[in-house]
């Protein structure tokens, strides 16, 4: 295996609620090599998002720590770049701007931010719409900026919560294959949190399944496939592991069929 880039260790987190504390995270255990792309599933509101702002030093764990390339960023922030669900574009930008602003939060001149990131239009298919506002793209078009965005920041670890969780079924499964053949050529360390299945198969080297709350890791299935992979015809890996995903989700007992 390649050289662990995050190490997340013994992570255990409660969160308040009207009934008191909450026990969300217990003992969460995660290993992600450099260059790799790890998918988080589980159960709908099982903590993955949660988890997923505990890397990003956005919340500080209870109990555990937090390292990358081994040393530890328990609670603290700048390490990792974070894309939500929502683009979270500024209206009042250009798509430009916008890809340039993680930049100019870390203080790069506009000028130059915006000279950075013009390569990164072109490849994430944005180079005509660099003067547009963000109201005048579709839904793949906001959320390839979005993704621009993120990259452009230059951190090690990119962390994507549910990117494409708000497309239609068509868009989504354009911007997955797009993102296999991006992330194919790049080799960014990524972990991304969704609820599909399918689409953490098609672009993962690792499927993480958390429990219930509170949650911990029950499997990490290796999918084995060549990449880039496409949606649509998931290798012999992919079936074999969403069968298994899926029955560990109680989804389904069927065997999976074609391998």
């Amino acid at each position: 295996m390649a050289e662990a880039l995050l190490q997340v260790q013994d992570v255990h987190l409660e969160l308040p609620s009207a009934a008191g504390a909450r026990p969300v995270l217990a003992g969460v255990d995660l290993e992600v090599a450099r260059g790799s792309f790890t998918c988080v599933v589980g159960p709908s509101g099982c903590g993955k998002s949660t988890l997923l702002g505990v890397v990003a030093g956005l919340r500080r764990p209870d109990r555990g720590t937090v390292l990358l390339a081994g040393r530890d960023v328990t609670g603290t922030t700048g390490h990792a770049a974070w894309m939500a669900q929502d683009d979270l574009l500024l209206e009042w930008r250009t798509v430009l701007d916008n890809v340039a602003l993680g930049l100019q939060v870390q203080g790069v001149r506009r000028r130059e931010a915006r000279a950075r990131v013009r390569d990164l239009l072109t490849e994430f298919g944005l180079t005509g719409h660099a003067d547009a506002r963000p109201s005048e793209l579709s839904g793949g078009l906001r959320q390839r900026a979005a993704l621009a965005r993120t990259v452009a920041q230059g951190r090690e670890l990119l962390l994507l919560d549910e990117p494409f969780g708000a497309l239609d079924a068509l868009t989504r499964l354009h911007l997955q294959r797009w993102l296999a053949s991006t992330w194919a050529e790049h080799r960014w360390t990524v972990v991304m949190v969704t609820h599909d299945v399918r689409e953490a198969v098609t672009l993962a080297d690792e499927v993480v399944r958390l429990s219930g709350q509170p949650a911990h890791v029950v499997a990490r299935h290796r999918v084995d496939d060549p990449h880039p992979r496409r949606p649509a015809e998931p290798g012999p890996a992919a079936r074999t592991v969403e069968h298994d995903v899926l029955g560990g989700l109680g989804v389904l007992t069927a065997p999976p069929t074609g391998t």
